[in-house]
């Protein structure tokens, strides 16, 4: 009986992380249409994917995975970097 308990709660938990990678953003249509959506949402224009700017953020980051500092890359492109804190007011953020 313990362990019929023990297996279905596997399967069931089993069964909620396969729904969250299901619904988790992958593709770069993910990503746009949420932007886009919410960037309709206060009249902001869309925007589109370009492979260029992708392939070169990807080659930053992967520059900046052995330390995460917040560097700016000093690129063409710029980036928008910011580190917050676990104030859940939303006032602590630093550029």
């Amino acid at each position: 009986m313990g362990l019929c308990k023990i297996s279905l709660a596997f399967v069931f938990l089993m069964g909620l992380t396969l729904v969250h990678l299901t619904l988790a953003q992958d593709s770069k249509e993910d990503y746009l249409n949420a932007h886009n959506a919410a960037r309709a949402d206060v009249g902001v224009p869309s925007l589109t994917w370009d492979d260029t700017v992708a392939a070169y953020a990807q080659n930053y980051a992967n520059q900046r995975i052995g330390d995460c500092n917040l560097v700016h890359s000093g690129g063409k492109y710029g980036e928008n970097i910011a580190w917050g804190s676990a104030d859940l007011s939303g006032t602590d953020a630093y550029p």
